[in-house]
């Protein structure tokens, strides 16, 4: 009797140990630590139960299920590189298209409201697409002209219905910043063209403005010469007219040396006659 006792005790301990390992395993499975800038939405059997924070937390084996959701500032890439190619292809108003590469900044500002509209799929449901919907509608506005005159001004558009958009399923935009865009090549080489017959242009007027310039600067000579010339006629007009008899007779008084000629010719005249 006393082996089928020890054999029963055995088992019972054995048993005691095998469920005591299993409860542990399952505890140790279902304890989770929320980090900092995170969140925990906890579900129960399959409905949204509680949001869990920062901290150590335990969910209810085969009950409840745990998806953990980044709520701190992240920044959200459409751009390329060697590895992959997010940047947006848009067209402009003019029928036009763009390459755009661009960024988003965004957190979680509702964390409940985001997972039930999207249940953890948020960034491909909503984020991918609404952001290539809302640039592709902006760049519509304007020319391929106008997109880089005002760059600025669609930057802040964007922005704006981002932030009116992400705000209604619990997102927070901080800041959207286009980085680079890419013209198509037909656009590349008419802008070239462009140029160069620009420059033509300039290059022409600048080379009418200077013989303009000289034909002026000619007229001005000559109008110059002109005028000194009528300055000086009427000087020597004025200077003829003004030598009188009488002036005449003093300018001689003047540069006389006080000696009387000794010899008179015929037409000549005397000192003695000025003097008269």
């Amino acid at each position: 009797m006393e082996c089928p006792l020890k054999a029963y005790k055995y088992f019972k301990i054995v048993r005691a140990g095998f469920l005591l390992t299993i409860l542990a395993v399952l505890i140790l499975s279902n304890a989770y630590t929320v980090k900092t800038g995170e969140v925990a939405i906890i579900s129960t059997f399959g409905k949204v139960s509680k949001i869990q924070e920062e901290g150590l937390h335990f969910k209810i084996p085969f009950v409840q299920t745990k998806y953990m959701l980044e709520t701190r500032e992240k920044l959200y890439s459409f751009s390329k590189s060697y590895e992959y190619d997010k940047s947006l292809n848009v067209s402009t108003k003019d029928i036009q298209s763009i390459n755009i590469q661009l960024t988003v900044q965004a957190s979680v500002s509702n964390p409940e409201k985001l997972y039930r509209s999207f249940m953890g799929a948020h960034v491909n449901r909503f984020i991918n697409p609404r952001v290539q919907e809302i640039v592709q509608a902006t760049i519509s506005k304007y020319t391929i002209e106008e997109f880089v005159s005002k760059r600025t001004e669609i930057s802040r558009l964007i922005f704006d219905d981002l932030k009116d958009d992400f705000e209604t399923y619990g997102l927070v935009v901080s800041n959207i910043s286009i980085i680079d865009h890419d013209f198509s090549d037909d656009y590349e080489r008419a802008v070239e063209q462009k140029k160069v017959a620009e420059q033509a242009v300039e290059k022409a007027r600048a080379e009418q403005e200077k013989l303009k310039v000289e034909a002026e600067n000619k007229v001005r000579i000559a109008e110059y010469r002109l005028q000194e010339k009528e300055l000086q006629a009427k000087a020597n007009l004025v200077e003829s007219n003004s030598l009188t008899p009488q002036l005449l007779k003093k300018m001689a008084i003047e540069k006389w040396n006080g000696e009387l000629p000794r010899v008179q010719g015929q037409g000549q005249t005397l000192i003695s006659d000025v003097l008269r």
